[in-house]
């Protein structure tokens, strides 16, 4: 398996691997999103054992702990390999938190040039520097580092539905349920700052989303936002068909 974060088509090449132009996109997009949006995980392909260049599966690992994600003969949905995340306790966007400056052990799935990378994009060297990541680390985090109970009133004062099931993991006393707590409400927020323009605060005071970066978010959720506003078109013709009697 490949050991390296260039873009997989550029990888696939180096390999000598040709594979159907219509696998290559799809693996190519979700090269991209997690590059993009998830930088703690990386997509690569395993090969046939008596032949390197004849592909055979494709796996994504989460490089901070060396663990496989997803295992797959096509390339891997991404809505499937956030699920395989939140099964398994692990954050596909930050960094262990007690990782350091120290160069990366020989062997390991992670380059030092890639941690250098993802340090110098965010504030606290641990997200993937996107806006709402920056915006969170301002509301949540102190000397001391994550404040859980921060992050619950941010998702509260903004309207999260505090009765999905990963709303209770606080209560779960389940190992790893804080990055899966982190993960899910940030999912759930980019939604919110999707559909709204921008998020409430810690102390309940707006902010509105950049405009460049809700461009982004709500590309990110086009589907979902379309979704959305036909529910909601749909609601206000019910109350005014109701209110007209």
């Amino acid at each position: 398996m490949t050991t390296t974060t260039t873009p997989i088509a550029d990888r696939l090449a180096s390999a000598g691997i040709r594979i159907h132009h219509a696998t290559l996109k799809s693996a190519t997009a979700l090269d991209s999103i997690l590059s993009a949006e998830y930088p703690a995980l990386v997509l690569d392909w395993r090969a046939h054992q008596d032949n390197e260049t004849q592909l055979v599966g494709w796996v994504v690992t989460h490089t901070p702990s060396d663990t496989e994600v997803i295992g797959s003969t096509k390339v891997p949905v991404l809505a499937d390999v956030l699920e395989r995340c939140e099964d398994e306790g692990l954050d596909p966007e930050e960094l262990n938190e007690d990782d350091d400056d120290e160069p990366t052990p020989s062997g390991s799935v992670v380059p030092e040039h890639y941690r250098r990378q993802y340090r110098e994009a965010s504030s606290n060297g641990q997200t993937c520097g996107d806006w709402l990541a920056e915006w969170l680390v301002a509301q949540t985090h102190n000397i001391q580092g994550f404040m859980v109970e921060d992050f619950t009133a941010i998702i509260t004062n903004n309207g999260v539905d505090m009765t999905a099931k990963w709303a209770k993991l606080p209560e779960s006393g389940q190992k790893g349920w804080v990055g899966r707590y982190r993960m899910n409400g940030r999912q759930a927020l980019e939604k919110v700052a999707a559909k709204a323009g921008g998020l409430f605060d810690l102390q309940g005071a707006w902010e509105a989303v950049p405009e460049e970066a809700l461009a982004i978010l709500r590309g990110k959720h086009e589907k979902w936002l379309a979704k959305e506003a036909r529910r909601d078109a749909a609601a206000a013709e019910a109350l005014k068909t109701s209110v007209e009697g």
